[in-house]
């Protein structure tokens, strides 16, 4: 690197420096300003650094590439797929500041008819975080990709299991893929960090700890310890009994949680073969490994109701607004949902056990007990209670009762 341009004080201006550059328009001798020296002469010597270094080849070697490591391997791949395999050989030697939206526009129409949308969304993506690192160098005044159209994306409909659907599945599973399905569809779990978690995993206080995962590459399958985004680290609270399900799968091993019968971990794409054929064998839709994840979020929300900020802190997801972001979630608070969502799937086919008991609280108030959700009513005077139908193992307790409260 060679000597950067001296700065000079202002005699008119007091406070404020001045070093000789080149305008990068015009190439022409150009003043630059600061309120230091050393800012003044840095500014212009960016102006007179050498050209190539605007390549969008080398900007993206060289700056963009260093700021993004610390992602996930799948992340990096997908990089380097977009870049390697469409941007680079169409842009590679082209000055990052002479791009402009129209030859970007007709580029995306180009390959986005030999592509599906979703891939030519993520390759806008991939250029679109190099112009916007470019913008913060002050290389460019704007994103020539932002207002770039790309085609109609896939209208893609996501199945979710209802609660007994998921219970089905659980029941009907090999023990190959049961741990996943219990781990994806009620923990939120993704597929290379379901398959990932270890026996260590698992604190003697039942808290998991998300914190690698398994990813299937065509020569095999790496353990990274890279996840999807930062928020993907995180901790989930598993209930007793979800614990001993998740436990008493037939494991042969003792390090992974989903083993095969050698005793490692099952490789993902083995997952997604066995999840089709529990699927077909509960005769329920059949779902992807994602669509489990999708499952888990979508009867938190809607069937047991649970707040927002919780189900964003047990899937993994980034805050969506201020409040979220300032929102902790204690792990107490996430057990005590996760215990009522472990009730509600554990108890769907066994309608006995939502029926469990009855007593009178006061002189007017009923209290039934229903699962996990607790339900009061008033009368004014008590009623004789006549046993459901499907109440066959707690007969006991209401012919007691029958004969307490009758008149």
């Amino acid at each position: 690197m060679g000597e950067q341009p001296k700065a000079y004080t202002l005699k008119h201006r007091p406070g404020t420096w001045v070093a000789k550059g080149v305008d990068p328009i015009t190439l022409k001798r150009k003043n630059f300003y600061a309120k230091s020296a050393k800012e003044a002469s840095r500014l212009a010597a960016r102006s007179i650094r050498n050209q190539s270094e605007f390549l969008l080849f080398n900007f993206y070697k060289d700056t963009y590439l260093p700021t993004v490591k610390h992602r996930s391997e799948n992340w990096l791949n997908q990089i380097a797929w977009a870049m390697d395999g469409y941007v680079l050989p169409e842009f590679g030697e082209c000055d990052i500041r002479d791009l402009k939206r129209p030859e970007l526009q007709q580029f995306f129409n180009r390959i986005g008819i030999g592509l599906r949308s979703s891939s030519a969304t993520k390759i806008k993506i991939v250029l679109s975080g190099i112009f916007r690192l470019a913008m913060a160098d002050e290389v460019i005044a704007s994103n020539p990709v932002a207002f770039v159209r790309l085609p109609e994306p896939d209208r893609v409909v996501k199945t979710a299991l209802t609660l007994e659907e998921l219970s089905k599945l659980i029941g009907s599973s090999h023990p190959l893929v049961k741990p996943f399905v219990i781990l994806a569809g009620c923990c939120g779990l993704r597929l290379g960090e379901g398959v990932g978690v270890t026996m260590n995993a698992i604190s003697k206080a039942r808290v998991l700890s998300v914190c690698q995962q398994i990813q299937q590459h065509k020569g095999g399958c790496i353990i990274s310890e890279k996840l999807k985004t930062e928020h993907s680290f995180r901790e989930i609270p598993l209930p007793k009994a979800m614990l001993e399900s998740l436990l008493n799968c037939g494991q042969t091993s003792d390090i992974w949680i989903c083993s095969d019968s050698l005793g490692g971990y099952v490789k993902p794409k083995n997952i997604t073969r066995e999840l089709r054929i529990a699927c077909e064998r509960a005769g329920v839709p059949f779902v992807t490994p994602h669509e489990l994840r999708h499952t888990f979020i979508s009867l938190m929300d809607n069937e047991v109701e649970a707040p927002r900020t919780v189900v964003m802190s047990l899937v993994g997801h980034s805050p969506k607004s201020t409040t979220d972001g300032y929102s902790h979630v204690k792990i107490e608070q996430k057990l005590r949902w996760m215990e009522r969502f472990w009730d509600r799937v554990s108890t769907e086919c066994n309608p006995e056990k939502w029926v469990t008991t009855a007593y009178n609280v006061g002189s007017n108030v009923l209290m039934y007990f229903y699962g996990a959700q607790e339900r009061t009513r008033t009368f004014t005077s008590l009623r004789k209670l006549v046993p459901e139908t499907s109440a066959s193992t707690n007969s006991a307790t209401w012919a007691q009762m029958d004969s307490k409260y009758t008149r």
